[in-house]
């Protein structure tokens, strides 16, 4: 039961950020940049809830920008799956309930993301303007996002602490539930 609760509970944050990625924030566009809403999810489920959940939510939203934006299937899955895969790697090393952390995360994935981008979408169709691309696409959109993040991070922290709270809980119950068979069944 757990289980099927944090999938459902995950596959409704990827819709969520899915759809304040592709219908809020083009509102809230500055000068046509807007954060990277999907990539802030796939590092915190990744640092929160481990490898496995970052990359496997990195994957969805990935795939979801395949399917609405992508000309190539598989090419944002890609990219976003190794952003959960280096994002849970180094969550291994810090504490869950640490801020500054996750901030360095979501900076050098957002690098990583637009430099692929660049490479991917430019570099190879012959446009060798990275200076250009660097300062109207890459840093303007690397500050949106670590600013969107840091307001999202208290809000983040108190969903994992009530989280691993009910978590302990259930398990808890299902302890003195077993203890409970056990007492009448002996």
């Amino acid at each position: 039961m757990v289980v099927v609760r944090k999938v459902l509970l995950q596959a409704a944050l990827i819709i969520a950020a899915f759809i304040l990625h592709t219908s809020v924030f083009p509102h809230l566009a500055f000068n046509g940049i807007i954060p990277n809403v999907l990539l802030l999810l796939t590092v915190f489920s990744s640092f929160q809830q481990g490898l496995n959940t970052g990359m496997v939510t990195g994957v969805c939203c990935g795939l979801l920008c395949d399917v609405f934006y992508g000309s190539v299937t598989g090419i944002y899955g890609m990219f976003y799956l190794l952003i959960g895969l280096f994002a849970g790697s180094m969550a291994r090393y810090f504490y869950k309930d640490e801020l500054l952390f996750p901030v360095a995360v979501i900076a050098i994935s957002d690098l990583f993301y637009n430099f692929v981008m660049y490479v991917t979408w430019f570099l190879l169709r012959g446009r060798f303007d990275f200076q250009t691309y660097l300062q109207s696409i890459i840093l303007p959109e690397l500050v949106y996002t670590l600013v969107l993040a840091i307001l999202c991070l208290p809000f983040i922290a108190l969903l994992n602490r009530r989280a691993r709270r009910i978590h302990i809980e259930e398990k808890d119950s299902d302890a003195g539930n077993a203890e409970k068979f056990l007492e009448k069944n002996p």
